[in-house]
């Protein structure tokens, strides 16, 4: 049966070396980072960020939430972040107007 380990946001430095060094690595099997998070610019930015940190994973898939089931289902925006420097690159990346985070 694969184990799991449930992550939660953006972890501490100390914390990513505990997943990589004692979780991941340790076990034999293929590590798959499966990102459940928002689709706005921090949670997209999680994928990047447990990848770089920890640099131990065999693939990572985004399952929730994405941008085609945000278009699918019609999903509403809400009001975004001001001020978050992922916004503009996020913005251009998926045609949001960068003025109004979302």
């Amino acid at each position: 049966m694969p184990a799991g380990l449930v992550c939660c946001g953006f972890g501490s430095q100390s914390y990513a070396d505990v997943v990589r060094d004692d979780r991941v690595t340790a076990d034999p099997r293929d590590a798959v980072l499966l990102v459940v998070g928002d689709f706005d610019c921090s949670g997209e930015d999680l994928e990047r960020d447990w990848g770089a940190r920890t640099g131990c994973w065999s693939r990572a898939e985004r399952v929730l939430l994405t941008y085609d089931q945000v278009q699918r289902y019609g999903l509403p925006a809400t009001e975004g972040k001001s001020g978050d420097p992922r916004w503009p690159a996020f913005a251009r990346r998926y045609g949001f107007d960068q003025t109004r985070p979302v």
